[in-house]
């Protein structure tokens, strides 16, 4: 993989990130609008409360199959921070 090709990976990478960063802060499903819960089976597992059959939903509803990871590792915490904080300063 040459350095341009590592370059690209990480924006796309952190684009993603981002992106999701979004959702979870949000605390919504972004399909249906219920709330987003923390599956912790594992570390960065969210999914939305109609996850599932309807014995095991967290609220009760139509299903929604909405599920997502985030788990960013600190450095590309701060990047998300910093790409934030550009995009605000560049709307003022």
């Amino acid at each position: 993989m040459t350095k341009a090709q590592r370059n690209e990976y990480k924006a796309k990478r952190l684009a993603r990130l981002a992106e999701a960063q979004k959702i979870v802060a949000g605390h919504a499903c972004p399909q249906c609008g219920t709330k987003l819960y923390r599956n912790l089976s594992m570390t960065g597992w969210w999914q939305c409360g109609r996850y599932g059959s309807p014995g095991f939903q967290k609220e009760a509803g139509p299903h929604c199959d909405f599920q997502l990871f985030y788990d960013p590792t600190p450095e590309e915490h701060r990047a998300i921070l910093e790409m934030a904080a550009g995009l605000t300063a560049r709307m003022e």
